[in-house]
Parts: C-alpha cells; structure tokens; sequence
C-alpha cells in the first residue's frame, strides 16, 4: 500500500540523516573539519530532499482533499503520483461517482418537474431570508419572470404571491390568491406549500396552479365521460329498435302471417316501445340536468324543509327501521328556491336510506353549523364507506352503483347547491361519512 512506502521512505531518508549527523560529529570530534564540511552539505540536500519528499506527499492529500471540499473532480489522475492504490484515492473516486449519480438524479428531477403543468418553487432556509433553490419553467411562464435565487427579487415580480406565504410564516398551508400579471387575464391560482427538513436544512416545496386550468380540466374529463354514457345509452336502445325494426318489416313483406308471427311482431313492437320509452325518460334526465331553471329565492325556512322532506319519506323510514334525526335546537333561515333545495334533500336522504338499508345499525343524522355568514348542512348515515377507486366520481352526470339507479341525484344536487352560490362536498373519515351542504346565510 502506498501509505507502506510513505513510511518506509521517510524512516530510511531519517535513518541516513541520522547517521550523516553522527558521522559529521565523529569528524568534528577529530577535526577534520575538510570531512566535517562536506558532510553537512550532505546534511542539507539529506533534509531539503526530505522536505521536499513530505511536501510532494502533502500536496498529494491535499489536492484530493481540496477537489473534494470544493466538488471539483476534474482532477487528473493519470500522473505518476496517482498511479498507485490507496485508500485515499479509492475514497476520491467512490465520492467522484456518487457526485456524477446524483447530478444525473438532479438533471432527471429538474426535467420531470420541468415537464408538469403546474408550478414547481423549491425554498431553502438561511439564516434572515430564503434561498431559491428550484423554479421549474412553467412557474416562470405563469408570471413571466426570468429565473432568481433572489426571494427578495422574486418579491419584486409577484408580490401578492409571496405575501401569501410570508403571512403564514411559511407554514404547511393550502390557500388561494388572485393576481393580474401584465398583459393576461386575471386568475385565480391555488397555493400549496410543504416542508421537509434534509441535512438538518429546512426546504419549502411549493406547488402552484391556476384554478381555471384546474377547473377546465376537471370539467372537460367530466363531459368526456358524460358523452361515453350518452353515446352508450343510444347505442343501446337504437340498437335493438333497429334490428326489429328490420325483422317486422320482413314480416310484412311475405305473402300471409300465421298466429305465431303476429306474436312476434306483437313482441317486437313492445320491445320497440320500451327501448323508445327508456332512451326518452333518458333524454329527460339530461334535460334536467341541462336546463335547470335560475333559483326563484325566498326567504325559507331550513327546518321547515327538512321536516316536509321526512314526512315524505316518513312510512318508508318505518318500515325499514331507519332512525331518522335532525337538529331542531336553532331556528334557521335562509334566502333560496324552496323547491330546488328541498330536491336536494330528497336526493341526498333518498341516497342515505339506500347506503344503510343491509346494515345491522340504521340511521340517518341532519346536523347544523353556523358561522358568521355560512350555513353547514350535514348528511350522515351509518352506511358503508364510499370505496376510494370510485369516490372522485361520485358526482360525474349518470354515474351510479344501484341497479335501477338514474345517476343524476348527486349531479343534479351539486349544481342546484351552485346555482346558491354554494357548494356540495362529501367526506369520509373515523368510519363516518359525510354529504356536506355549505350556502350563504
């Protein structure tokens, strides 16, 4: 091993100044100073070789050192004093490849991030600022900004936007915020911020959307799958119609019927009306779902409504021994189309009947929040989880999991709740489910 020859090489260069010094002594005990001088010219090319040969190895350890310190592995290693295996070396080239790997890492991360359609920031924790370590191109498009490792000349562009974070110390926050840039539209954009601590060094990774794009994603995936449905349901009855259509008409053609054909030409026409009759009430749904008239608002009572709603559902919730309870501590008004909300309740308890009818404990459970200007209407019933794989459908138009279940109760209800400016949301959690109503009081 190199470390080997290093030490032995220092030991014979000390063995041999040692005994040119003993030597040099002797003759200086002599006087032959003649001797004497030469000898101590030996003496100094002994230790000038000597420091040169420990500065040589120094400089050996040091430049692998410093290349290391200072992530710099352009160092040549096909001279002379690197051609040898050692220990040190060995370490260099291990640190060289693990560099290389993780710069690669680092190119495919910054691609990949590069590549999504939201907006990526990454921040790093100094001591009084925060450094910009990440800005992906699709976050410098939005606000049309050149890249900066400067947060406080990032402040400079998008103001409004680094506020929103500076308000709330930079903590976990979901929040939103509108900001014009110059030259577009005004948006709307989500803001999502996360921290995770690596190497003792506090990172934010922020996320960036505009809710528009968001929107208009969700609700061109929606229209998708509406029209799958639409094109599935008249395929399905047109179909069949146009099959027996084509068998009666042969009927007719022949020169006389017997008994047994006029039953199937009987048959045939039923089949016909039916499958008219389905794609018609079919063509009504989406009607309905389409055309749903502006809210006609009163001043309604909430209670009142939830009250009409259980006595329509009274003998039904009976016979199925479903306990059905609502609050009746606060009296609560609200400015709305009485009709339409009170569809939505029946929508949503229709739903709840179904989803606790095979179970052991049965009840349904209306509960009421107040804040300064928000009502909460709380469905809850003892029915299964929703399973996770078909929970983001939900609320998609004529998506539903009963047999002779229509799909549009849900859709249907959402859009009325939106039409009050308001929202319909559902949750899960603690084996408790949720159909959430939120309108202004």
């Amino acid at each position: 091993m190199k470390s080997l020859k290093i030490a032995v090489s220092i030991t014979l260069r000390f063995v041999v100044l040692l005994c040119l010094l003993t030597t040099t002594a002797y003759f200086a005990f002599k006087n032959y100073w003649f001797s004497v001088a030469f000898l101590l010219s030996l003496v100094l090319i002994s230790v000038s070789e000597l420091v040169y040969f420990s500065r040589l190895q120094l400089l050996y350890y040091q430049k692998i050192i410093l290349s290391i310190l200072h992530d710099d592995f352009s160092l040549d290693l096909t001279e002379n004093q690197f051609k040898s295996k050692n220990e040190t070396l060995k370490l260099y080239k291990k640190i060289k490849a693990e560099k290389q790997l993780n710069d690669s890492k680092e190119i495919l991360y910054h691609q990949l991030l590069n590549a999504t359609s939201s907006g990526f920031l990454i921040l790093k924790k100094t001591e009084d600022d925060r450094k910009i370590i990440f800005m992906n191109q699709h976050f410098q498009s939005i606000f049309d900004i050149p890249r900066s490792s400067s947060w406080k000349y990032l402040k400079k562009f998008i103001p409004r936007f680094c506020e929103t974070l500076e308000q709330s110390d930079f903590e976990e926050i979901k929040s939103t915020f509108t900001i014009e840039v110059e030259g577009k539209e005004r948006e709307t954009y989500i803001v999502q911020n996360s921290k995770t601590t690596v190497a003792n060094e506090t990172y934010d990774i922020i996320i960036l959307d505009s809710i528009q794009r968001v929107i208009a994603s969700t609700e061109k995936e929606a229209w998708m799958n509406v029209m799958k449905v639409i094109a599935h349901e008249i395929i399905n009855s047109l179909t069949p119609i146009a099959s027996l259509a084509s068998t009666t008409k042969l009927y007719f053609e022949a020169d006389e019927l017997t008994p047994n054909d006029y039953d199937d030409i009987r048959l045939s026409l039923d089949t016909i009306k039916n499958r008219s009759v389905h794609l018609q009430k079919f063509v009504d749904q989406y009607r309905q779902l389409t055309m749903l008239p502006d809210p006609i608002k009163t001043a309604v009572s909430v209670q009142k409504l939830i009250r009409d709603v259980y006595h329509t559902f009274q003998y039904e919730l009976e016979e199925k021994n479903i306990t059905f309870v609502y609050d009746t501590s606060q009296e609560i008004t609200l400015h709305a189309d009485a009709v339409q909300l009170e569809q939505v309740f029946i929508n949503l308890l229709r739903n709840a009947i179904h989803a606790v009818d095979l179970e052991s404990v049965k009840f349904i459970r209306v509960n009421f929040k107040t804040t300064i200007n928000r009502l909460q209407i709380i469905f809850e019933d003892s029915g299964a989880l929703i399973d996770e794989a078909i929970l983001s459908k939900i609320f998609l138009p004529f998506f539903t999991t009963r047999k002779n279940g229509a799909g549009i109760g849900l859709t249907l209800s959402k859009n009325i709740v939106e039409a009050h400016n308001g929202y319909l949301y559902y949750q899960q959690n603690d084996n408790k489910k949720q159909f959430i109503i939120v309108l202004k009081i």
